[in-house]
């Protein structure tokens, strides 16, 4: 490595606040397919203003974005969350300068768990992440869906990933004494009044959902929700506060078998 990206990386870690681009689509950082290298990117910005010229060309294909602030302290869980979402590539933009593409190992180095046993390794799901980031990005930009070219292919990407994952389900922990065949499962209801049984991809998304701590979190696969699923349910919603993908009820069993191994 040469010592001008050597001092890049040096700069990225120590710099006292850096910028993203935020996709409200998603609430999770705006992710970008390069289409020469095919890295799955996110963009950070030593400035604000350069931010807000790079990112016209997104507002002008009606984008919903917005710029949101990383501080230095949060450095660490932010780049290492990018590994949870797929993506394995940040270009960063010095102040006035062009961007400059580097690997995220190059960053923060990637989570290794294999060490651990492996009922005791953290649920990833970055595939289905990163499939349902491009799906919701191009299904809740502007415009008509019609003119939206790729989003059938998008659509069955984030199908198929969503079939092969496993998820954590969200239950009311147990009171002491109470019979753990009572235990109390959260649902999302929506504004037509429609109940769902909410799903997550990982640790972080389960976490965002249960902030008063009441929750505890079972592993479950797709090959089991309708096991699993509360009666008043019309589906699953997954990641409630990241993507927020619906899967109706009455689709599952056709999805599980169009995409089941």
């Amino acid at each position: 490595m040469d010592n001008n990206r050597k001092e890049l990386i040096r700069k990225i870690q120590t710099l006292g606040e850096v910028y993203t681009i935020l996709s409200r689509a998603t609430r999770l950082p705006y992710v970008i397919c390069d289409p020469e290298s095919f890295n799955d990117q996110v963009w950070v910005f030593e400035s604000k203003e350069d931010l807000e010229k790079v990112v016209k060309p997104l507002t002008d294909k009606k984008n919903p974005v917005a710029a949101i602030k990383v501080e230095n302290k949060s450095y660490l869980s932010f780049y290492t969350t990018l590994y949870t979402l797929g993506v394995n590539a940040v270009v960063f933009y010095e102040k006035d300068q062009e961007g400059t593409e580097l690997d995220l190992e190059e960053i923060v180095k990637k989570p290794d768990f294999s060490s651990l046993p492996k009922e005791k390794q953290p649920l990833f799901n970055p595939q289905l992440q990163l499939s349902g980031i491009y799906f919701m990005q191009e299904l809740r930009r502007g415009g008509a869906n019609e003119e939206k070219q790729n989003l059938p292919e998008l659509e069955e990407e984030v199908a198929a990933n969503a079939v092969k994952s496993r998820y954590l389900m969200a239950v009311q922990r147990p009171e002491q004494g109470q019979d753990p065949k009572n235990v109390q499962v959260p649902y999302i209801k929506n504004n037509q009044g429609d109940i769902y049984q909410p799903l997550f991809t990982d640790a972080e998304e389960f976490r965002k959902f249960n902030k008063e701590q009441k929750l505890q979190a079972l592993l479950v696969g797709f090959d089991n929700l309708e096991k699993v699923l509360i009666p008043v349910a019309k589906g699953v919603i997954i990641n409630p506060q990241g993507f927020n993908l619906i899967i109706p009820k009455e689709k599952i069993q056709g999805l599980r078998q169009r995409f089941g191994e």
